[in-house]
């Protein structure tokens, strides 16, 4: 029997929690799609916090998305329900405990400990809380491991195939699709763009003439990228083909407006399949991957890799390497593999 007290219950913790949703997207600039997997995150905590019995009788990583919503049964527990600002370490400790147990990865965990610790803090500063619950909760340890990279022959073969003449007689449309997908490609793999960033180019972001693209990371950092001739030449294909009407670089008449991560992945995933790669050999990630390692074997400074990648912490980027000594923003001009060896 599904507990309809438990809408009542999610609807109370969610107003505590509209404040500081609205500080992640106002002064953190965090987009929709993370503000909405923080919100998830909080539905599976007020879960435990609503039915501790329940919870961890019936939720377990494979079920977890489908209890997350409407699913939960009439509360017969003895314990009765906490609000998000009256638990206390012991009930936080239980939960990480709980889950634990229950088989959730360390990495799920460790993004549930850091959702948290933000939460509280912020609740403390507005005074809403006197102390943090969070701040003896030990953060669960991710062992970070060299991300798969495609090999300089396999880039090779993929800008040899976006490169090849065209076809005599080629279609117009046929025409369009080759150019989107060499542009597509040519950004991803001369920039280390992220696809979220990418779908969210607008043209007036381009400077083709100085080859310097305007990107706005998480939480709406700003920061420029590089990009070669080859690419320069690819983009300017590429905008003269886009309608005038159209802000975005790759628009779609979809409801955003742009081309959404979904199509953007069916197409490398396509053009995987016919360059013979293996099953999610081609993706953006990986081709963002391929940016950043590739650019550290033609010896280009870590520091400016970091910049180009938008991290906040260079430990994210050293993922790539263990040394490397700090050069200019110049080297990178000259080590990138697509200005001399593939350019």
């Amino acid at each position: 029997m599904i507990d309809s007290n438990w809408e009542k219950y999610w609807r109370d913790q969610n107003r505590i929690l509209e404040i500081f949703f609205d500080y992640l997207s106002v002064e953190k600039g965090l987009s929709n799609n993370t503000i909405f997997s923080y919100k998830r995150d909080f539905k599976l905590l007020s879960l435990y916090l609503y039915n501790r019995k329940w919870f961890k009788k019936y939720v377990f990583p494979s079920r977890v998305k489908k209890y997350h919503f409407n699913m939960i049964e009439e509360n017969t527990d003895n314990l009765k329900s906490i609000s998000l600002r009256k638990l206390n370490y012991d009930h936080l400790k239980d939960f990480f405990e709980n889950l634990e147990e229950k088989g959730f990865k360390n990495t799920s965990r460790a993004r549930f400990h850091s959702t948290f610790k933000q939460f509280f803090e912020f609740e403390v500063r507005q005074e809403y809380l006197k102390e943090n619950p969070m701040e003896f909760i030990e953060k669960p340890i991710i062992k970070r491991s060299l991300p798969s990279v495609l090999t300089k022959s396999e880039i090779e073969t993929l800008l040899k195939h976006i490169r090849r003449i065209p076809t005599k007689n080629e279609s117009e449309s046929k025409k369009n699709k080759r150019l989107k997908i060499k542009c597509l490609i040519e950004l991803l793999y001369s920039t280390g763009v992220r696809v979220s960033e990418l779908v969210n180019i607008k043209i007036e972001d381009i400077d083709v003439r100085k080859r310097i693209l305007k990107i706005f990371g998480k939480g709406r950092k700003e920061r420029n990228a590089y990009f070669t001739a080859k690419t320069s030449k690819a983009l300017e294909e590429w905008i003269a083909s886009i309608p005038p009407s159209s802000s975005f670089l790759f628009p779609s008449h979809g409801v955003l407006g742009h081309i959404t991560r979904d199509s953007i992945n069916k197409i490398l995933s396509s053009l995987s399949n016919e360059l013979g790669f293996s099953k999610n050999k081609l993706t953006p990630h990986k081709l963002r991957h391929a940016f950043a390692t590739h650019l550290l074997n033609k010896g280009a400074d870590l520091r400016i890799i970091q910049q180009l990648l938008g991290h906040s912490n260079i430990s994210t980027t050293e993922i790539y390497t263990h040394v490397i000594d700090s050069e200019t923003v110049e080297s990178v001009k000259k080590s990138h593999p697509l200005e001399k060896s593939l350019g």
